[in-house]
């Protein structure tokens, strides 16, 4: 059986990239591989084995994405985008993506609540990349925060995320300890809504949940311009998936994006 970490993938959503892994490697392999980590993304994975073994893990995280080989070939040959994730990873090994979506394999059967928003309106603070068309960090602006207390009024407005996110003056669920517990507010919402990070991918796991991701981070003129999902010469895009509405922060569509009004 193949052995892996995903040391260095410190964020939620740098593990979760990962969780459908294990279930791709088996579909083309018949194995089941072993966690060197133990994290908490393959606690329910049923293609995902924990214990002793003397076998030197392969590091996902330090793998070579196809794009790094794409890159060298004539622009007739490239391959425009990747379909997901899932397939990015699944590539480095040669294998098939059969499954296209992050997965816990926890709450996927539980009922969805109609009346159920959950938001998220705070990132976590890391460099602007100005020279990958960003300039400004991920975070809902009040007007925005505003609109959708407005455009959402009568249903249940569910804030997860770090008690110093920006309070959306919802009902206030930041702060919880336990990751699962988020991870089953998430599964059970029509409706997520928030900008690129952890919460974001969670939601990812659940395709029934009805995305959208406020791209606050890039101004309208980048989206117009410069903007493709999961475009394999620009690894910064590789995050974004094709099965998630965007909007910007302004009124006017932009790109692949909505204005924020469209919420």
């Amino acid at each position: 059986m193949l052995k892996i970490t995903i040391e260095g993938a410190n964020g939620i959503g740098d593990k979760l990239q990962f969780s459908s892994f294990p279930e791709n490697y088996w579909r083309n392999t018949g194995q089941k591989i072993i966690d060197a980590d133990n994290v908490w993304v393959f606690d329910y994975n049923p293609y995902v084995v924990r214990g002793e073994s003397t076998e030197k893990p392969i590091n996902l995280w330090e793998q070579r994405w196809p794009a790094a080989t794409s890159i060298s070939l004539p622009e007739y040959e490239q391959k425009p985008f990747f379909t997901s994730i899932a397939s990015r990873t699944s590539e480095i090994f040669g294998h098939s993506a059969y499954l296209r979506h992050p997965r816990l394999y926890q709450f996927e059967d539980l009922p969805t609540l109609d009346k159920r928003i959950v938001i998220h309106t705070t990132g976590k603070r890391m460099p602007i990349h100005v020279g990958l068309g960003e300039d400004r960090e991920r975070y809902l602006s009040e007007e925005i925060i505003d609109h959708i207390r407005k455009a959402y009024a009568g249903y249940e407005i569910i804030q997860v995320g770090s008690t110093d996110d920006i309070d959306a003056r919802v009902v206030d669920c930041r702060g919880m300890e336990n990751i699962w517990d988020v991870a089953r507010l998430i599964a059970q919402a029509r409706v997520f809504i928030g900008v690129d990070s952890g919460p974001y991918w969670i939601a990812s796991c659940y395709p029934k949940v009805f995305r959208k991701k406020v791209l606050m981070q890039y101004p309208a003129e980048y989206l117009r311009n410069g903007f493709v999902p999961m475009h394999i010469i620009n690894p910064h895009t590789h995050w974004h998936d094709h099965s998630c509405l965007y909007f910007n922060r302004t009124t006017e569509d932009a790109g692949i994006s909505y204005g924020y009004v469209k919420l």
